[in-house]
């Protein structure tokens, strides 16, 4: 590390910890992405805490610097999808898009095949931001219906091109961060099941609460608890639990299905209480791969809150009490 770039690093990390102070724009906050990013360099870092901060402005400007010495390398791509999210976040919206088009423009340069798919992560990611970001910027300016048209061509782009699951994820759950609110449930057709899982059809006139989840994933085993009180707290009023997930590897299901079970099992400790329906297509609908994903529907069948975020036992609680009304 050069002397130059030391002396930025030390005095950019002070710049840090005084707006942490000063700062008159509260910390922002977004669900999960639902592909990590690769680990940040400290210069990504930086980008991340001015976000934070509401400085959007050196976040701009550490990212310039970073082209400047290194070049348009992986975390330079990371760097301008954590620009466009920031934006977005602050509200900037023709930042946002401007941030957005570089984003994209940076990842359709790296993604030439379905093999660049697999070797070109930050490409991956700035994809997905620059999807994202550019239907909010949409619908922030009022134009809801091109947002959703917007992203229904880039799920259907991204599925003729066999794009990962996740990067298709995440367009999905953007519409439903858009339109999912104040409709229909979407149904969930059971490829495999832990239980005896109910269609949503069959359980209309009941409260209802979907969790999405992955029995490997770090954030869900985090829920477990919290959400196994939920469950003891409301079944008892008529509240009804499913609990959806997918199998996330090709061949043979059976030893993939042995660890939902025990996780189910032993993590969570709801076997037998809330049922697991296995379905690659409703998790996929539903926006949901490797962040715990709620959704509470009313006893008409309509999604009340449409949630791709960790939630404490007091939100989930909150947000039950509305579908119990």
């Amino acid at each position: 590390m050069n002397a130059r770039f030391l002396s930025f690093v030390v005095a950019g990390l002070c710049l840090v910890s005084s707006a942490a102070v000063i700062a008159q724009t509260p910390p922002a906050s977004t669900a999960p992405a639902v592909s990590p990013t690769p680990a940040p360099n400290i210069d990504l870092r930086m980008i991340r805490m001015k976000i934070s901060a509401g400085d959007l402005p050196s976040a701009e400007s550490i990212l310039a610097y970073h082209r400047a010495e290194v070049g348009e390398d992986g975390d330079y791509v990371l760097g301008l999808a954590w620009v466009a999210r920031g934006a977005a976040l602050l509200g900037d919206w023709p930042a946002a898009r401007s941030w957005a088009g570089k984003a994209r423009a940076a990842a359709d340069a790296r993604i030439k095949s379905q093999a660049d798919y697999e070797t070109q992560s930050e490409a991956v990611y700035a994809l997905g931001t620059s999807i994202e970001v550019e239907a909010q910027a949409l619908a922030a300016a009022g134009k809801k219906a091109e947002a959703l048209r917007f992203l229904e061509q880039s799920a259907k782009e991204q599925e003729a091109a066999k794009a990962p699951y996740n990067l298709r994820a995440r367009i999905w759950k953007r519409r439903n961060l858009i339109e999912l609110e104040g409709r229909t449930a979407p149904s969930i057709r059971i490829e495999d099941r832990v239980g005896d899982p109910p269609t949503l059809e069959s359980l209309r006139g009941k409260p209802v609460v979907l969790y999405f989840w992955w029995e490997a994933c770090g954030d869900c085993r985090m829920q477990a608890d919290a959400f196994r009180r939920t469950v003891e707290k409301y079944t008892g009023r008529g509240v009804a639990f499913i609990a959806p997930t997918r199998y996330y590897h090709p061949g043979d299901h059976a030893e993939e299905k042995r660890k939902i079970e025990k996780s189910w099992n032993e993590v969570y400790k709801l076997t037998g209480t809330v049922p697991v329906a296995i379905s690659d297509e409703a998790m996929l609908r539903y926006g949901a791969s490797a962040t715990p994903t709620f959704v509470f529907v009313n006893r008409k069948g309509i999604v009340t809150r449409y949630s791709p975020t960790r939630m404490t036992e007091e939100r989930l609680s909150a947000a039950i009490e509305e579908i119990l009304k």
